[in-house]
């Protein structure tokens, strides 16, 4: 009879981070989802996808309804701008998300 020889262990890890972000007039709580996976052969290095950002604001410690917030945005910052504020948000929360994690890269 032959041996059983084990060839790969993979870890996949479903990670969710929250972080939350004082902007004066408002406030943002960042939820960060991704998929971690250990770099095969690489001690503690690993791989991310960040396959969601979600973005909830809040005025006053009350959250906000996303499409109020963007019209109020849009309104203070002019039209069309509020894509570029979300997505350079989205930036920010992944970049401390990368420098925070446990599981280095």
């Amino acid at each position: 009879m032959s041996k059983i020889k084990k060839t790969q262990e993979i870890t996949d890890l479903s990670v969710y981070t929250s972080f939350t972000k004082d902007e004066g007039m408002f406030q943002i709580i960042a939820g960060v989802y991704s998929a971690v996976e250990a770099i095969p052969g690489v001690s503690n290095k690993y791989s991310h996808d960040i396959t969601e950002i979600e973005l909830t604001f809040f005025i006053g410690n009350k959250k906000v309804n996303y499409t109020g917030f963007k019209a109020l945005y849009e309104q203070l910052y002019g039209k069309d701008t509020f894509g570029d504020f979300y997505s350079e948000k989205c930036d920010v929360f992944v970049e401390e998300y990368l420098k925070t994690t446990p599981y280095k890269h």
